[in-house]
């Protein structure tokens, strides 16, 4: 648990901003990863001139993704999330 942690802070916010944008182009198994990313992706298209926004928005996916770690849907979608920093 502790390492799967550790794992998912060093995700870059690059990435995760590109997910954040591009949410519609993967296939995602969890519904609350589908919700957040909807909102997350609202909220960074609202306050599109705010450098503080994209920081946020990244560390609250990151929250989800280590809170629900036991979840089946949400590792699948942790994974395909991974397969992109390699």
């Amino acid at each position: 648990m502790k390492q799967t942690a550790e794992t998912i802070d060093k995700i870059p916010d690059e990435i995760l901003a590109h997910v954040i944008r591009h949410s519609n182009d993967f296939s995602w198994k969890f519904l609350a990863m589908k919700i957040i990313l909807t909102r997350l992706n609202l909220k960074l298209t609202m306050y599109q001139g705010d450098q503080s926004v994209l920081p946020d928005c990244c560390n609250e996916l990151r929250n989800l993704l280590k809170r629900s770690t036991n979840v089946p849907n949400s590792q699948a979608d942790m994974y395909q999330i991974l397969s992109l920093t390699k």
